[in-house]
């Protein structure tokens, strides 16, 4: 099966792949490590706990949830990190397009 030709990043020349190695580099080390962003052991148990609790999408309600939301951010509220009250149920569609800006009414 023949490659995709490569494409052409701005900054750093020609590439293959989805995406520049060496942007995805540079953006990688500017966001942070997961445990840096909140996202240590006390989350990864909370959000299982969440999971087993409320097993479906609180938007379409029908659709297994697969990521563990929090209703205020991490960044605007950090001490609601590991408050259950701040938890709610996404299917991955709803959860995208919550983070990326397009909204979810609940």
């Amino acid at each position: 099966m023949p490659s995709a030709p490569p494409r052409l990043c701005p900054h750093h020349g020609p590439f293959t792949g989805p995406r520049c190695p060496s942007c995805s580099k540079t953006a990688d080390r500017a966001r942070g490590t997961r445990h840096a962003r909140g996202y240590d052991s006390g989350w990864v148990k909370l959000r299982a706990a969440h999971l087993a609790r409320h097993s479906a999408c609180l938007v379409c309600g029908t659709t297994m949830g697969v990521d563990v939301d929090h209703v205020q951010a991490i960044r605007e509220a950090p001490n609601r990190r590991l408050d259950p009250t701040n938890l709610r149920t996404l299917c991955r569609l709803h959860h995208n397009r919550k983070t990326h800006g397009k909204g979810v009414k609940s």
